[in-house]
């Protein structure tokens, strides 16, 4: 595939013109040039109009507004201690975070406008309210239900937020934010703010709920819709001209062993993110991981949303804060998947697809960022789940059948035939691994549980269907013993049964 990445203009070709300091970051940084998103949104938003920015993920859609909010402050009087303006509401605290640290980047001068991230979880909503009288922050980075308790109160911590002179609200990954189930909060902090105010929303997707919210809370917006084409079949597509995605077909049972070689034949590779279908997988397979000796050397980070704020925080600053020069996996789930920018990832594996088959754009998108190339590949189960690579294609996501990969680095198309004497050793590596520790035997069960639960619930239910997956060969994936297995099949009937 011949890809490009697109460039629209040099930063000083904008008007209004921006301050030297933020083209001087923008120099700093290695930016010499708008994407076609910032080219179209900056503007837009300096010249007063709300935006609808739909643009796929790594376009650079974060400076599209970060740019504009620290202009129009810089260039307005000086704000009231206790009065904001701006906000950026977003669906987890990890995007949260990074956003933040892009406005660190170019707030580094203490007479320009400063910022808080106000996203709960390690501190009380009195602790918020004392840091927001202390600072006295100009913009609001955080998730919705602490800034809604901010910005109105809650119970007895009544708010000391004024929001009269609010400039710009902005809802980034908006579709994430619905799908969250936020939307009375979102309603909440938008009938609370100043209608005469500039709304900017952005998502790499566009839903019927994200259009209810245009509706109520933008005034007259301007849409732009930034698309992808491949330059030689002039086909468009939803993800990154840069983004190579792959997919492989095996059995249940082989998906450990393809995960391995994929990650050991990658000599190139650094920074791999590797999806799981749920919480407890992450937290089970993170354990096996850890003991194989297959992976020795590798620095291997785990990452969901149950656990707590401090975990998940240190974890995410420990992946992205490595050398180039590590190779580092980061096993998580989809709260993983939106929005973040993590630097130097350059290969994705997708171990099942996601539920939501919006997501998996979105997942690939961790890597091929603002240009850079980068890899993807998605493991399926041979049989009815192959439907799922012409699923994609008709969402303008193009993905390419590869081989499986043997031992030797060789490859071959799995038949009933195929014989790989290294997956069997290694599935005995592990069930022996599991045997000797009950803990982590528990750990199993439950990770082995919550996955058929997860393949039940697929919105592309006509192709993930639980009478056509093989659960003796999913447990043998996860090391467990037939004669368990079939007891956890008898339980997770009667539970399927029950729902």
């Amino acid at each position: 595939m011949s890809a490009t990445f697109a460039k629209a203009g040099s930063w000083d070709t904008l008007e209004p013109k921006l301050s030297p300091f933020i083209l001087e970051t923008l120099a700093t940084l290695g930016f010499s040039e708008m994407t076609p998103v910032q080219a179209s949104a900056i503007p837009l938003f300096m010249k007063n109009k709300d935006v609808v920015i739909e643009a796929v993920t790594g376009s650079g859609k974060t400076l599209s507004f970060v740019i504009p909010i620290i202009e129009k402050l810089t260039r307005k009087k000086r704000l009231a201690k206790n009065e904001i303006g701006a906000i950026v509401i977003t669906p987890t605290r990890e995007l949260a975070q990074q956003i933040s640290s892009v406005f660190s980047i170019f707030l580094k001068d203490p007479s320009l406008p400063k910022h808080a991230l106000i996203i709960g979880g390690t501190t009380t909503l009195h602790d918020d309210i004392a840091e927001f009288k202390e600072l006295g922050p100009d913009i609001l980075i955080g998730t919705p239900g602490r800034l809604r308790d901010l910005l109105i109160g809650k119970g007895s911590e009544k708010s000391v937020v004024n929001t009269k002179e609010l400039e710009i609200l902005v809802l980034d990954e908006a579709d994430r934010l619905l799908d969250m189930g936020f939307s009375q909060t979102l309603d909440n902090i938008i009938t609370h703010l100043p209608k005469q105010r500039r709304t900017g929303l952005f998502s790499a997707t566009m839903t019927d709920s994200i259009s209810e919210i245009v509706r109520v809370g933008l005034r007259n917006p301007v849409k732009v819709v930034v698309k992808v084409e491949d330059i030689i079949s002039k086909d468009e597509q939803r993800t990154p001209l840069t983004l190579d995605i792959g997919c492989i077909v095996c059995e249940p049972h082989q998906k450990l062993a393809q995960l391995i070689r994929i990650i050991n034949r990658e000599k190139t590779t650094k920074k791999c993110i590797v999806y799981y279908a749920t919480c407890a997988c992450v937290d089970y397979f993170y354990k096996i991981l850890t003991k194989l000796s297959q992976l020795k050397g590798i620095s291997i980070h785990s990452l969901h949303g149950k656990m707590d704020t401090k975990r998940r925080t240190a974890t995410y600053q420990s992946f992205i804060n490595l050398p180039t020069t590590s190779k580092a996996l980061l096993l998580c789930t989809d709260v993983a998947a939106r929005g973040l920018d993590m630097p130097d990832v350059d290969f994705i594996i997708q171990m099942d697809p996601p539920q939501d088959p919006k997501v998996f754009s979105h997942r690939c998108g961790r890597t091929a960022r603002a240009g850079k190339k980068g890899k993807a590949i998605l493991l399926l189960v041979k049989g009815r789940e192959e439907v799922y690579v012409d699923f994609l294609k008709i969402r303008k996501i193009p993905v390419r059948l590869l081989s499986y990969i043997l031992s030797d680095n060789s490859n071959t198309i799995v038949t009933q035939d195929t014989i790989d004497e290294e997956n069997d050793s290694l599935l005995k590596q592990v069930q022996d691994i599991v045997l000797a520790d009950r803990d982590l035997h528990d750990k199993g069960t439950k990770a082995f549980v919550s996955y058929v639960r997860f393949y039940t619930k697929h919105d592309a239910s006509y192709i993930f269907r639980l009478k056509d997956l093989d659960l003796g060969k999913v447990a043998k994936g996860y090391g467990l013993l037939r004669v368990i297995t079939m007891f956890i099949i008898y339980v997770d009937i009667l539970f399927l049964s029950n729902s």
